[in-house]
């Protein structure tokens, strides 16, 4: 305020000293006139001085702003000076709480189960959060960061981001060793700071749609053994009572007619309480599991399943191999895992009766993406690619006397533990049954 009013008294009093000046010249050339030009030229002076002094503190309190310098201090102007203080406070506020944002932000992203990727326009990768990177291998994210897409996976990727202009949202069939994983695809496109910017999240939903036909198995188990025991339960009881009330042979009907219907009245009254019992089997598999999780070594269960197994092995005459570590502590239930085991156990020694050479080898290891996999394979004849298809459908089974529901159940078992069940061919011959924990 002080400075604009001297400016504003300089300017004033130099433009009287040009008035008078010019006049003065005017009516003749005279020491006064050359004195009075030279004050004015002197006021000319001192106003450009001001101008340059305010020029140099604006440029001064700018650079002050711009490289957040709190050192510059103003002392003939104590106003600016306080100015400058409350602008370089509220600066440095807006500061702190834009770097605590993006702190929160990064952090977030980092605990997020979900790939958060940003691509440039180029396409090569710009950042990723730890999921992603817990998603990708070393050489697919290696790729990524040079701009190129040459792994399979990635190759169906780019597909998705070049086609994309706005935003996108499927589903990608993901290879990971051993099995394909199905993940749901989102890509929006967005402009940051005016460069077009791509960002994709990817998240696995291959429990989630396992998850769903198991319980679609399960309610169609229910409608169906609940109309068939409807039925068969009184077909079962009304024979029985036909039985009781046949008249004797010889009365009504002739020996060999009254040998033939009861035969017949006994069959249909057997058959139907086998049906009965084998409809009674399947509601284990109808109703919903719940599991007691708690912490335990997953070590301990399988070994403990093994020795179970451990005459019928050495019956057989199979070699045993395992390979796992001291100690896996996951939440899991016991005796619902103990059960899975069991059966997948048994299975691999029915798959072997028939082998020449007889090898089962059971082997707990970490996976790529560092999830416990527990790996059975046996040296059996393998599962035909068609019938694999198909080992998971309820009822469905290719031995004689099988019901179809072990391995529907054990994958429903492990679905409330939060693994999952797979198959997959063997490396040489034989099959591979796989546990694959998300823990």
């Amino acid at each position: 305020m002080a400075f604009n009013t001297r400016l504003l008294l300089l300017l004033g009093s130099f433009t009287v000293l040009l008035i008078l000046a010019y006049r003065q010249w005017q009516s003749g050339a005279s020491a006064f006139a050359v004195v009075l030009t030279l004050v004015t030229v002197l006021a000319a002076w001192l106003i450009w001085q001001h101008c340059s002094t305010r020029q140099r503190q604006t440029a001064l309190v700018l650079k002050a702003l711009a490289n957040q310098d709190t050192s510059l201090n103003l002392r003939d102007q104590p106003e600016l000076q306080k100015l400058l203080a409350q602008v370089q406070q509220q600066l440095g506020n807006s500061r702190q709480q834009a770097e605590a944002r993006s702190q929160y932000l990064q952090t977030l992203l980092s605990q997020l189960d979900v790939a958060v990727l940003e691509f440039a326009s180029d396409g090569h990768l710009l950042q990723a959060n730890p999921a992603a990177m817990r998603l990708l291998s070393t050489v697919q994210y290696q790729q990524l960061l040079q701009g190129r897409f040459d792994e399979v996976n990635l190759a169906l990727l780019a597909a998705k981001l070049q086609s994309t202009a706005t935003h996108y949202q499927g589903q990608l069939q993901w290879q990971q060793p051993g099995y394909t994983d199905r993940l749901a695809l989102s890509i929006v496109c967005t402009r940051i700071q005016g460069q077009l910017r791509k960002l994709v999240t990817l998240q696995s939903i291959n429990q989630a749609l396992l998850q769903q036909e198991v319980q679609a198995y399960q309610q169609l188990t229910r409608v169906l053994t609940h109309e068939i025991a409807n039925s068969v339960t009184p077909m079962a009881s009304l024979a029985q009572s036909c039985q009781q009330i046949l008249p004797a042979a010889g009365t009504v009907l002739s020996q060999d007619d009254h040998v033939d219907l009861s035969e017949a009245l006994t069959t249909i009254n057997r058959r139907g309480q086998h049906l009965a019992d084998f409809i009674l089997s399947f509601k284990q598999l109808s109703q919903p599991v719940q599991a007691d999780l708690k912490q335990t070594n997953l070590v301990a269960i399988v070994k403990n399943c093994l020795a179970l197994q451990r005459d019928a092995i050495s019956q057989s005459g199979v070699e045993l191999k395992t390979d796992f570590p001291a100690k896996a502590l996951l939440w899991l239930d016991e005796a619902l895992m103990e059960q899975v085991l069991i059966n997948l156990l048994q299975n691999a020694l029915d798959a072997m009766q028939h082998s020449e050479q007889k090898q089962l080898t059971v082997m707990l290891e970490r996976n790529a993406q560092q999830q416990w996999q527990l790996n059975i394979n046996d040296s059996g004849s393998g599962i035909a690619p068609e019938v694999a298809q198909q080992i998971f459908i309820p009822f469905f089974t290719t031995k004689a006397t099988g019901s179809g529901i072990g391995l529907p159940l054990s994958r429903a078992l492990l679905q409330v533990q939060d693994a999952q069940l797979e198959y997959k061919p063997a490396d040489q011959s034989g099959s591979c049954f796989s546990i694959r924990f998300a823990q």
